[in-house]
Protein backbone atom coordinates (compact mmCIF):
# COMPACT_ATOMS: atom_id res chain seq x y z
CA UNK A 1 0.00 0.00 0.00
CA UNK A 2 2.85 2.36 0.90
CA UNK A 3 4.53 1.65 -2.48
CA UNK A 4 1.31 2.51 -4.32
CA UNK A 5 1.06 5.89 -2.57
CA UNK A 6 4.68 6.68 -3.42
CA UNK A 7 4.12 5.78 -7.05
CA UNK A 8 1.00 7.97 -7.24
CA UNK A 9 2.84 10.86 -5.57
CA UNK A 10 5.75 10.62 -8.06
CA UNK A 11 3.30 10.42 -10.96
CA UNK A 12 1.46 13.55 -9.76
CA UNK A 13 4.75 15.43 -9.33
CA UNK A 14 5.77 14.56 -12.91
CA UNK A 15 2.40 15.78 -14.21
CA UNK A 16 2.64 19.05 -12.25
CA UNK A 17 6.21 19.63 -13.48
CA UNK A 18 5.14 18.93 -17.08
CA UNK A 19 2.21 21.34 -16.84
CA UNK A 20 4.41 24.06 -15.32
CA UNK A 21 6.98 23.64 -18.10
CA UNK A 22 4.29 23.76 -20.80
CA UNK A 23 2.79 26.90 -19.26
CA UNK A 24 6.20 28.56 -19.11
CA UNK A 25 6.95 27.75 -22.77
CA UNK A 26 3.51 28.91 -23.91
CA UNK A 27 3.85 32.30 -22.16
CA UNK A 28 7.51 32.85 -23.06
CA UNK A 29 7.92 36.35 -24.60
CA UNK A 30 9.05 36.81 -28.20
CA UNK A 31 12.56 37.99 -29.01
CA UNK A 32 12.72 41.72 -29.70
CA UNK A 33 14.28 41.60 -33.17
CA UNK A 34 14.82 45.36 -33.35
CA UNK A 35 17.01 45.35 -30.24
CA UNK A 36 18.70 42.00 -30.89
CA UNK A 37 22.03 41.53 -32.61
CA UNK A 38 21.93 39.35 -35.71
CA UNK A 39 23.76 36.06 -35.29
CA UNK A 40 24.58 36.05 -39.02
CA UNK A 41 24.64 38.71 -41.74
CA UNK A 42 24.50 37.49 -45.33
CA UNK A 43 23.12 38.23 -48.77
CA UNK A 44 19.80 36.90 -50.03
CA UNK A 45 21.62 34.91 -52.70
CA UNK A 46 23.93 33.25 -50.15
CA UNK A 47 21.05 32.31 -47.82
CA UNK A 48 18.96 30.80 -50.61
CA UNK A 49 21.96 28.94 -52.03
CA UNK A 50 22.78 27.46 -48.62
CA UNK A 51 19.20 26.18 -48.23
CA UNK A 52 19.22 24.70 -51.74
CA UNK A 53 22.54 22.91 -51.15
CA UNK A 54 21.61 21.33 -47.81
CA UNK A 55 18.26 22.27 -46.30
CA UNK A 56 18.63 20.19 -43.13
CA UNK A 57 22.05 21.53 -42.18
CA UNK A 58 21.11 25.13 -43.03
CA UNK A 59 17.89 24.84 -41.01
CA UNK A 60 19.90 23.70 -37.98
CA UNK A 61 22.17 26.71 -38.42
CA UNK A 62 19.56 29.46 -38.89
CA UNK A 63 16.25 28.14 -37.49
CA UNK A 64 14.60 30.43 -34.90
CA UNK A 65 17.54 32.83 -34.61
CA UNK A 66 17.88 36.46 -35.67
CA UNK A 67 19.66 36.88 -39.00
CA UNK A 68 20.29 39.91 -41.19
CA UNK A 69 19.81 39.62 -44.95
CA UNK A 70 20.79 42.06 -47.69
CA UNK A 71 18.98 41.86 -51.01
CA UNK A 72 16.94 43.47 -53.75
CA UNK A 73 13.20 44.03 -53.30
CA UNK A 74 11.22 41.86 -55.70
CA UNK A 75 7.76 42.58 -54.31
CA UNK A 76 6.02 44.50 -51.52
CA UNK A 77 2.60 43.27 -50.39
CA UNK A 78 0.38 42.98 -47.35
CA UNK A 79 -0.96 40.01 -45.43
CA UNK A 80 -3.54 40.48 -42.67
CA UNK A 81 -2.68 44.18 -42.43
CA UNK A 82 1.08 43.70 -42.15
CA UNK A 83 3.60 44.35 -44.88
CA UNK A 84 5.54 41.56 -46.54
CA UNK A 85 8.75 42.14 -48.50
CA UNK A 86 10.01 39.53 -50.94
CA UNK A 87 13.73 39.57 -51.68
CA UNK A 88 14.85 37.74 -54.80
CA UNK A 89 17.96 37.36 -56.87
CA UNK A 90 17.32 37.23 -60.63
CA UNK A 91 19.57 34.17 -60.97
CA UNK A 92 17.59 32.05 -58.48
CA UNK A 93 14.05 30.68 -58.58
CA UNK A 94 13.53 30.87 -54.81
CA UNK A 95 13.10 34.03 -52.78
CA UNK A 96 13.08 35.23 -49.17
CA UNK A 97 9.66 36.18 -47.84
CA UNK A 98 9.96 38.65 -44.95
CA UNK A 99 6.88 39.19 -42.76
CA UNK A 100 7.42 42.61 -41.21
CA UNK A 101 6.40 43.73 -37.72
CA UNK A 102 3.41 46.14 -37.70
CA UNK A 103 5.58 49.10 -36.64
CA UNK A 104 7.43 48.89 -39.98
CA UNK A 105 4.34 49.25 -42.22
CA UNK A 106 4.76 52.99 -42.88
CA UNK A 107 8.48 52.68 -43.64
CA UNK A 108 7.96 49.69 -45.92
CA UNK A 109 5.55 51.50 -48.23
CA UNK A 110 8.16 54.20 -48.79
CA UNK A 111 10.37 51.54 -50.41
CA UNK A 112 10.33 50.62 -54.08
CA UNK A 113 10.69 47.47 -56.11
CA UNK A 114 14.31 46.91 -57.17
CA UNK A 115 15.75 48.80 -54.19
CA UNK A 116 18.61 47.22 -52.20
CA UNK A 117 17.79 46.87 -48.49
CA UNK A 118 18.84 45.03 -45.34
CA UNK A 119 16.29 43.23 -43.21
CA UNK A 120 16.71 41.63 -39.81
CA UNK A 121 14.32 38.88 -38.72
CA UNK A 122 13.87 35.35 -37.45
CA UNK A 123 14.32 32.52 -39.91
CA UNK A 124 11.60 29.87 -39.72
CA UNK A 125 12.72 27.58 -42.50
CA UNK A 126 12.52 26.84 -46.20
CA UNK A 127 9.43 25.87 -48.20
CA UNK A 128 10.63 26.53 -51.78
CA UNK A 129 11.24 30.04 -50.38
CA UNK A 130 13.03 31.08 -47.20
CA UNK A 131 10.54 32.38 -44.62
CA UNK A 132 11.43 35.07 -42.09
CA UNK A 133 9.10 36.50 -39.43
CA UNK A 134 9.04 39.54 -37.11
CA UNK A 135 11.27 41.38 -39.55
CA UNK A 136 12.51 44.94 -39.28
CA UNK A 137 14.39 47.21 -41.65
CA UNK A 138 18.05 47.84 -40.85
CA UNK A 139 19.18 51.46 -41.04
Amino acid sequence: MKGKKSLILVFLMVIIFGLALALYCYNKPHVNVKKSEAAYALTAQNLISEYQRNETETNEKYFEIVIQVKGKIFEISTLKGNSVITLKDENLESSIICHMIPEENIRVFELQKGQDIEIKGISTGYLLDVIMVRCTLVE
